[in-house]
């Protein structure tokens, strides 16, 4: 039963083993974006897109003027995630703001998990440090809605448009709204990504590293690949990852998730598909970007 269904092992099989405590927000075990979650949820090293602020604050810092990003899926389990994000530069200082929302199959105990992201990033040079303010929230089906607040803090070293070095820490602190509060675990995450190719020509390949410590999980890490091509600005880009799943049902969920982008100039359209995922089964993720 557990290994059919991801969305069953989260909503029914964690809140049994947690008993009386705070609600677990399953949503901020998320990928940051489609991209990300291609590539096994490696995406604290994916700067330049507004997504990467729901994992990494500093990571909008190479937006130059805009940034948009959302993201779609509704699994066989009807259960229904979306996320949609915002960033732009201003002066020396980026500022992102983003959201992220799930509702469980009827099934499940809990009813829905949301929430909202802001951002700040200062840059100097080729390093940026970022701040990020987090509003969660947990509805059970039959019981009262869990309110907290919580912050973020990341410094990010970019190496021209060629690697990127990411130190992101999550959930530091929290700031109960409503009901008991929310399990909102310390989160390290240590990352690197690496252009194989020159990023001007026609070829793409990009490679990722990824390692996360987390206050309630022992240490993971995840890896990933993505490959293509483009001939003036449109082309194609397949990806992979693999590496153990986060929190305490992590190791029930597949390890190796797979995705795809269809590369329109300043635009693009991504695809990621897990079997079994904190979401459900077979789980299809679409999304678009654009970066003027």
């Amino acid at each position: 039963m557990l290994r059919r269904d991801g969305a069953f092992v989260l909503a029914v099989f964690l809140p049994a083993v947690l008993g009386a405590q705070a609600p677990v927000p399953v949503i901020l075990g998320f990928p940051s974006s489609v991209q990300a979650a291609g590539l096994a949820g490696a995406g604290v090293a994916l700067p330049g897109y507004a997504g990467a602020l729901f994992v990494n604050p500093a990571g909008i810092a190479p937006i130059r003027v805009l940034s948009v990003e959302a993201g779609f899926s509704r699994t066989p389990d009807r259960a229904t995630y979306g996320m949609a994000a915002a960033a732009g530069r201003l002066g020396r200082f980026n500022l992102g703001f983003g959201i992220r929302y799930l509702r469980f199959p009827g099934a499940s105990p809990t009813y829905d998990n949301l929430s909202w992201v802001g951002a700040v990033v200062y840059r100097y040079g080729s390093i940026a440090v970022g701040a990020g303010g987090k509003y969660v929230s947990v509805e059970e089906r039959d019981g009262p809605i869990s309110r907290s607040l919580t912050s973020g803090l990341a410094v990010q070293v970019a190496f021209f448009d060629i690697a990127a070095l990411a130190l992101s820490l999550q959930n530091l602190g929290q700031v109960r709204l409503s009901g008991d509060g929310l399990s909102l675990p310390d989160a390290l995450h240590l990352g690197f990504s690496l252009n194989l190719l020159d990023t001007y020509s026609n070829g793409r390949l990009l490679a990722t590293i990824e390692s996360v410590w987390s206050e309630q999980d022992r240490g993971r890490t995840v890896l990933g690949l993505e490959a293509g091509a483009a001939v003036g600005g449109v082309g194609i880009v397949a990806r992979i990852g693999s590496g153990r799943q986060p929190g305490l049902a992590g190791g029930l969920l597949s390890n190796t998730t797979f995705g795809a982008s269809l590369l329109l100039g300043r635009a693009r359209i991504d695809y990621a598909f897990q079997r079994r995922s904190a979401i459900g089964r077979d789980v299809h993720l679409a999304g678009m970007r654009w970066t003027p």
